[in-house]
């Protein structure tokens, strides 16, 4: 399920590129918004700082030598992220991001009693961004990245870290000179209970 949100959300972007380079006459117009963004008169380097909310996802533990196969249930957690970023032109940025989380897995094994455990997360990832201006002040835009993950539930003696593709997309709204509101939905290619991430914040452009 993962990888089709990941192909729908490159289609998506793909498409949306397209129909962007095919009209000229737009493109330059958008061009010009993009110079004249509130957000953007200052310069190209800029920081976001958000908070977020994990969604929880369903995980399977393969049975071992000596552990039974195991269920892992993610709830819903909290966090903070920051991310640091450098716009390149024709809409284009790369980020480096930085986020923790913090959850509760239910972890359930056939014929015993379910358990619930705390379990964090600390996740860096480098990201390249498109943005679409709608108008002076928003920016739709879409991420495709690689993201390290590192998971660590003591009560399961679980401690470890993953890595793989991560994708967003999210909405900016600048509201003065040098920030703006970001919206973010994120996902990734990472299996495990924490699952995907909603993301909120404001971001500064220096």
């Amino acid at each position: 399920m993962k990888f089709l949100h990941f192909l729908a959300l490159s289609s998506t972007l793909l498409a949306s590129t397209v129909v962007y380079a095919e009209d000229e006459a737009y493109t330059e117009e958008a061009s010009y918004s993009h110079v004249k963004a509130k957000h953007h008169e200052e310069g190209n380097l800029y920081i976001v700082g958000k908070g977020l909310v994990t969604l929880g996802d369903d995980f399977t533990e393969e049975a071992t030598d000596t552990e039974p196969e195991a269920k892992l249930k993610g709830d819903t957690g909290a966090g903070v992220g920051i991310d640091l970023g450098y716009r390149i032109g024709y809409g284009f940025a790369v980020e480096f991001d930085f986020a923790y989380a913090h959850t509760d897995v239910k972890r359930s094994v056939e014929g015993e009693e379910t358990v619930t455990a705390g379990a964090d997360y600390y996740s860096y990832g480098i990201d390249l961004i498109y943005g679409y201006h709608i108008d002076e002040e928003n920016v739709l835009f879409g991420k495709i990245g690689w993201e390290i993950e590192k998971e660590e539930i003591s009560d399961y003696d679980i401690s470890g870290t993953n890595d793989g593709f991560a994708y967003a997309v999210g909405l900016e709204h600048a509201f003065t000179e040098h920030w703006a509101f970001v919206g973010e939905y994120e996902g990734t290619l990472i299996d495990g209970p924490r699952g995907a991430s909603l993301f909120a914040g404001a971001s500064y452009t220096f």
